[in-house]
């Protein structure tokens, strides 16, 4: 058994990476990068990931720009793992490296055919921070009647990517999501804990974009939690079923450092544990189910544009996802998507975090208008969230600050429903200095630093639309239908801006989330699901569409698994 041969100093000459052996520090929050001196005349490059793609790849002249988000763990080792440095070897199947919600459900599918499963995660847990996802023709929405067009769904993603998605991805994720829909249910059945997916209702789209009903939520049982953030808890569910299975194992704070490739396959991985390294073998194959790179600042620096991180603040609850799967990818002869790679950008934020959703929504940042400092508008403030965002990041960048003017009777609602808590939120984010308020348009302005005639102005103008019965606002095709007007009483306004959730580009895939390589070919038995995998978005994270990103993570690690233990085709 021979093992890769792949070395530190062989990779970072062909992939043009320098000074990279990311080195996990079990039990720290911050990555370790072994030092290794140059060679004679080798200049090392200011950041490690610029030239990953190799001598033959082009740079792309941005700004660089500081990242002002989290330095998470890194555990991809691009060194050659000597020998006498693995202490354990152990056999499995099925190895899948992430336990987020496209790992945990590879591994479901994978022990419900049969195979030995190991799951091995990075972090304590996996990430699991979202609230619902997409499919289309599940039995229950047949049940119900819901009808999908399956061909605008498709149309609509590659849309969105100015097509540069591939079609085949998108076809497969549509195709199969339905039945990885089922199948999700059928895991909740088997733990017998009571939860159900169902239909989400969606509002109607005003803005040309088209409303595809095939967003899928979750019923909760009673007693779990409050928030809207299911995701945990679905996760804790569906690991239960896992542990149901006899041949079905997860393990914690062991993050895998690099793939394992003999001649054209991959056949398994090198993890780190406390006592060491251990080899992995995977007879019939690995997945790379390790999320984004939102928690590598370097990664993010090499790879995005600047003004999608600059002015942003984060939202990130595990700091996991540095990009190793990326990386571990990358170093067997992946392709992936192309640079600047798209992050989920949400405009619904302050320089703090993502705003209370619970306060601040529905009512007062749907309601409400965004303006500059100087008192004027400057888009369309019910576009979907991420082209609402991209249009802030463009005064921000042309030196303005930005915030969300709104007035009592916009946030009355969500003060009622939420009682002193909300009210305790409008506290810190005042106490912050995110949120001004006052009793008139004037000294609301005064205290944001926003010039007080133009804000009054704008917002006379805004009204006036309404007096007038006017359908669509003339400059920002804004319909008023669906809004409302300012009523006076307190004035607010809210520091804002945009907030990072994810990275949603990655390692290219086929319909089969087999991994290619630079020549277009399926890397044999190497698999990538979620964040990890590629070939599914361009420029933008499309909020407009429902459930692409947890949709597409827990379809193609179903698919994933399905080709590994049946050969389950695409076709």
């Amino acid at each position: 058994m021979t093992k890769s041969n792949l070395s530190r100093r062989d990779f970072l000459k062909g992939a043009g990476v320098t000074g990279m052996a990311g080195a996990l520090a079990l039990g720290g929050a911050s990555a370790a990068f072994a030092d290794e001196p140059a060679a004679a005349g080798e200049a090392a490059p200011e950041n490690p990931y610029s030239g990953v793609l190799g001598e033959d790849a082009s740079l792309l002249p941005m700004r660089k720009a500081d990242c002002p988000g989290p330095h998470g763990p890194v555990a991809f080792e691009g060194r050659t793992i000597a020998d006498d440095e693995i202490v354990a070897t152990e056999d499995t199947e099925v190895l899948i490296i992430g336990a987020g919600i496209g790992g945990i459900m590879a591994s479901l599918k994978a022990a419900e055919e049969g195979a030995q499963v190991l799951m091995i995660e990075k972090m304590t847990e996996g990430r699991s921070a979202w609230e619902s996802f997409g499919a289309t023709q599940a039995t229950f929405q047949k049940e119900q009647g819901i009808e999908i067009d399956d061909a605008q769904l498709i149309d609509e993603i590659l849309r969105a990517s100015d097509w540069r998605a591939d079609p085949e991805v998108i076809t497969s994720y549509v195709k199969h999501s339905g039945e990885v829909a089922d199948f999700w249910q059928a895991m909740f059945d088997k733990t017998g804990t009571g939860w159900q997916i169902y239909k989400f209702d969606q509002a109607p789209n005003f803005n040309g974009f088209p409303v595809i009903d095939s967003y899928v939520n979750f019923k909760m049982p009673e007693g779990i939690s409050k928030t809207w953030l299911f995701g945990l808890h679905v996760c804790e569910d569906l690991l239960k079923a896992g542990s149901m299975y006899p041949n079905w194992k997860v393990r914690y704070s062991t993050p895998a450092v690099q793939l394992v490739k003999e001649g054209d396959r991959v056949t398994g991985a090198i993890a780190k544990t406390t006592e060491g390294y251990t080899r992995i073998n995977a007879s019939k194959g690995v997945l790379l189910a390790t999320g984004g790179y939102d928690a590598n600042p370097e990664m993010m620096q090499a790879w995005v544009r600047p003004e999608d991180y600059q002015y942003s603040s984060w939202w990130n609850p595990s700091w996991g996802t540095t990009g190793d799967g990326h990386m571990m990818g990358l170093a067997v002869g992946a392709e992936m998507d192309s640079l600047p790679q798209p992050v989920m950008n949400f405009s619904n934020a302050t320089p703090s975090t993502f705003v209370e959703k619970r306060v601040y929504f529905p009512g007062a940042m749907n309601w409400g208008i965004m303006v500059t400092e100087e008192g004027k508008r400057f888009t369309n403030e019910n576009n979907p969230r991420q082209y609402a965002g991209n249009a802030m990041n463009l005064q921000i960048r042309r030196g303005h600050t930005c915030f969300c003017i709104f007035d009592e009777a916009m946030i009355a609602s969500a003060l009622e429903k939420g009682g002193e808590a909300a009210a305790a939120q409008l506290d810190r984010d005042e106490a912050k200095g995110h949120l001004f308020r006052a009793g008139s348009i004037a000294e609301v302005a005064s205290k944001a630093g926003i010039d007080g005639a133009a804000l009054e102005a704008t917002i006379n103008e805004y009204n006036q639309l309404f007096a007038d019965n006017v359908e669509r606002d003339p400059e920002y095709y804004r319909y008023t239908g669906n809004n409302q007007p300012f009523t006076g009483g307190t004035y607010y306004a809210l520091l804002t801006c945009n907030v990072i959730l994810a990275t949603v580009g990655g390692l290219a895939i086929n319909g089969n989330a087999q991994v290619l390589d630079t020549a277009g070919a399926p890397i044999e038995g190497l698999y990538a699901t979620g964040n990890a995998s590629g070939s599914f978005y361009a420029g933008n994270y499309p909020r407009h569409i429902p459930g692409t990103s947890v949709g597409r993570a827990a379809t193609f690690g179903y698919v994933a698994a399905d080709h590994m233990v049946n050969g389950g085709s695409n076709a």
